[in-house]
């Protein structure tokens, strides 16, 4: 009901604490304006959706969008210190979007004054905004300067959707630039902690492990899958689904609700009625262990459930945070590690830690990677 399409909920003033100082379209995820979202869903839909996504087979979600990736792997290191200033803002967006809103820019103004580090990440964010525009420009230019490439990166299906109707729909360059900057936040830290999840379970459970690595090598040998490792193809693989499915159920990306306001009239919810105005919202990490849906061992992870049990009343149950592109990137992801390396926790009876500012982060997961050798 809650997060049903058009159904009058709209998003409360928690998500201000998260929009850019800019005037006009803040980007999808902090805006509130239902009529405004919904139409800049409908001009960029064909962008973000799943059949757009899957034409790409990437590890970061700078080459996704950028058509090039930021270069983290490569140098081994926080480029431009950006992983940093998203990791300091976070507890302050989260809090100050908590907090009465008539308290939000005083817990702002306090904050930046008292926490060096989020008044170093303030200023970062510039940055990180600049860098966003740069490769925005630099993809522009490749576009018009008779550079055209095969990529059809999200950023130039943006730059096609610009060109053949922007002026019609209202969708500007300044909006190709806001989307950009958006992704960018809504999207990276969320695909992190959901592949990361995946991954650290699969560690933990061996038997698991070694039934995924099963399913995945005999789809090579019988040239069912292929490395690089296409997402029609992986789709395919019922056990790598299961798996997935299961590794964002037991930790979402988002751990906390995604509240909502109730619509004038009021609502009933579970035989409670609500009045209008009234905040409400569904943590995934609360409703992902209801055991009434996922079983008595909702609280240990065992992809054979999404099997053996009612996959679509538990599909209908996940509240899961952009789980069509996160979902994508790991089907093409996971399976390529598990097939390229062999990989286990340095110290199995360690378990991560986590840390929950909205985005739920893990840490401390420390792991041996080897290569894996065919003959």
């Amino acid at each position: 009901i809650i997060y049903a399409s058009n159904n009058g909920f709209s998003k409360t003033d928690y998500y201000d604490a998260w929009a850019p100082p800019a005037k006009g379209y803040v980007g999808h995820f902090p805006t509130r304006d239902e009529k405004q979202h919904s139409e800049r869903r409908r001009i960029v839909n064909s962008v973000y959706s799943m059949s757009s996504v899957l034409e790409y087979a990437f590890d970061v979600l700078g080459e996704l969008f950028y058509g090039k990736k930021f270069g983290f792997m490569h140098e081994g290191k926080d480029i431009g210190g950006y992983m940093k200033t998203i990791d300091s803002l976070l507890p302050a967006f989260t809090v100050g979007g908590t907090v009465p809103s008539y308290l939000t820019k005083l817990y702002f103004l306090s904050t930046v004054i008292v926490s060096p580090s989020v008044r170093g990440a303030v200023g970062a964010v510039g940055h990180i905004g600049d860098a966003s525009e740069a490769a925005v420009q630099k993809r522009r230019r490749d576009l018009t300067e008779e550079k055209k490439d095969g990529r059809h990166d999200l950023l130039r299906k943006m730059f096609d959707i610009n060109a053949e109707r922007g002026e019609k729909v209202n969708f500007t360059y300044e909006d190709i630039q806001v989307e950009s900057h958006s992704s960018l936040f809504a999207g990276a830290d969320t695909t992190a902690i959901a592949i990361n999840s995946v991954l650290y379970h699969l560690m933990r459970n061996p038997l698991a492990y070694q039934k995924l690595t099963a399913e995945i090598d005999t789809a090579v040998q019988d040239s069912a899958l292929s490395i690089p490792v296409a997402y029609a193809e992986a789709i395919k693989l019922p056990y790598l689904r299961a798996c997935i499915n299961e590794g964002m159920r037991l930790h979402p990306s988002v751990g906390l609700t995604m509240p909502r306001t109730v619509p004038p009239g009021g609502a009933t919810i579970s035989g409670y009625h609500f009045a209008a105005g009234y905040r409400v919202g569904i943590n995934g990490a609360v409703i992902q262990y209801d055991q009434d849906v996922f079983g008595a061992d909702a609280h240990v992870f065992r992809p054979e459930r999404w099997i053996e049990g009612d996959s679509a009343r538990m599909q209908r149950t996940m509240i899961a945070f952009g789980a069509g592109s996160r979902t994508c990137i790991g089907k093409n992801l996971v399976p390529h590690i598990i097939r390229q390396f062999r990989i286990r926790l340095a110290d199995p009876t360690r378990e991560w830690k986590t840390r929950n500012y909205w985005f739920n982060k893990q840490s401390d997961i420390y792991a041996y990677i080897e290569e894996r050798r065919f003959s």
